[in-house]
């Protein structure tokens, strides 16, 4: 009884990676509130979640269930998380592989056992094509935050100091001022097209390129170098102790011929 009440516990939890999530903003009723943001390695879509004081101040694990408590399956990687419908699509995925599998492994069986195979494999298509669940509410999987006028007029002042001449100025680019006004990529690539012009070439940029290119020639110059001046000095260091070990028997041999022939 106590091996079968153990067999039924449920598995210790695997300690997951500290994972950290972008804080953005996000429209709610006339203003904006500020959400900590996933997205699907998979297909991209979105999620957010208020960022509360519990979940700023908290452990990561905290934000993590807040993002599984609506059907996200949070990964180790920001590449392996899942939004509720690729989580759904994989398991599915995953359990009709398995029956496959156990099917095949099974080999050739009575003509009953075929029917019934084909019976349960027609009730699991039936379940599998049921209509999908609705999503839990409090998150959005693939809605993105949206622009509101104040944000547009910021992102305008911004790019009013930093765009000029068809380009960016410095080293400023969309995701440099994206950070530095803390608002989505995307509303500043937005407004910069409509208002301003192409993203461009960056001169300071293209400085740092050009730089960075010639430093990677030099660098391979030198180290092709000091690979050759090593292997000669490996090649002088044997060629100067074969000439020692020859002297040492020439002197021996000296010193016989001393002896025994006067």
């Amino acid at each position: 009884m106590s091996q079968l009440s153990e067999q039924t516990k449920p598995a210790q939890a695997v300690p997951r990676h500290i994972r950290h999530f972008e804080r953005t903003g996000i429209a709610s009723g006339s203003g904006q509130v500020s959400a900590l943001r996933i997205v699907c390695g998979c297909c991209e879509a979105a999620g957010y979640v208020p960022a509360t004081a519990a979940l700023r101040q908290g452990e990561p694990a905290a934000t993590i269930a807040a993002f599984g408590a609506h059907g996200w399956q949070v990964g180790a990687t920001p590449a392996e998380d899942r939004c509720p419908a690729c989580s759904r699509k994989s398991s599915s995925d995953r359990k009709q592989t398995t029956k496959g599998a156990g099917n095949m492994a099974a080999g050739p069986r009575k003509t009953t056992a075929k029917v019934a195979t084909a019976k349960g494999a027609a009730k699991t298509s039936v379940i599998t094509a049921s209509p999908t669940p609705t999503e839990a509410p409090g998150i959005q999987a693939d809605l993105p935050p949206q622009m509101g006028r104040d944000d547009r007029r910021i992102i305008m002042e911004k790019l009013d100091d930093v765009y000029g001449d068809n380009a960016y100025g410095g080293s400023w680019t969309d995701t440099t001022v994206a950070r530095d006004l803390n608002v989505p990529r995307a509303w500043v690539s937005e407004v910069r097209e409509a208002f301003f012009g192409p993203e461009g070439s960056n001169p300071l940029l293209d400085r740092y390129g050009q730089e960075r290119e010639e430093f990677e020639r030099l660098h391979a110059g030198f180290m092709a170098a000091r690979k050759r001046h090593c292997e000669a000095h490996d090649q002088l260091v044997k060629m100067a102790m074969d000439i020692s070990k020859k002297a040492d028997e020439i002197n021996r041999l000296g010193k016989r011929v001393e002896r025994e022939l006067g």
